[in-house]
């Protein structure tokens, strides 16, 4: 992955995060292949995997990181300029990052609600210390924090990124 980024052949890095339980989705195919539910939790975790694996190392930098992991998606995804990236007119989606913090990525302290992690045990280096949704701080310290149905819908205009 890391030398398709590099390459310019990768250019968003994103998740289909698939919330299968270990136990009772996931084993369905244990006699047949074809009966696995696909994919793998993580949407959560994703940025954290991204941060650590990637900028941490050196393999990419702070920039590229925003670029691939929020203003390229939403450019793609057509919601480019209301979201992923912050000017006048913006919706005022802001992380701020603590690129100091340390700890391990385990299910326990996630908000996947399924029964395993993908990344459990691995070793994390930095992760959002606030996060603000349109200006309202709605993530504090790795927890959420925000009110249940403040989410809107964006509507998406057709033609994004991967067609210019």
């Amino acid at each position: 992955m890391w030398g398709a980024v590099e390459k310019g052949y990768l250019n968003v890095i994103s998740s289909d995060h698939c919330g299968f339980n270990w136990k009772d989705n996931k084993h369905q195919g244990k006699d047949n292949f074809v009966n696995i539910p696909n994919g793998a939790p993580g949407m959560g975790d994703r940025m954290n995997v991204i941060w650590t694996y990637g900028v941490e190392t050196g393999k990419i930098s702070r920039q590229k990181y925003v670029e691939l992991c929020c203003t390229n998606p939403a450019k793609i995804n057509g919601i480019y300029p209301q979201k992923g990236v912050i000017a006048p007119g913006s919706d005022a989606d802001i992380v701020i990052f603590d690129p100091e913090y340390e700890g391990v990525f385990t299910n326990a302290d996630s908000l996947q609600g399924v029964d395993y992690s993908t990344y459990e045990g691995m070793k994390q280096k930095g992760r959002p210390d606030k996060v603000f949704l349109r200006s309202e701080l709605v993530a504090d310290c790795g927890k959420y924090v925000g009110k249940s149905g403040t989410g809107q819908f964006v509507s998406a205009k057709p033609f994004g990124l991967c067609y210019e």
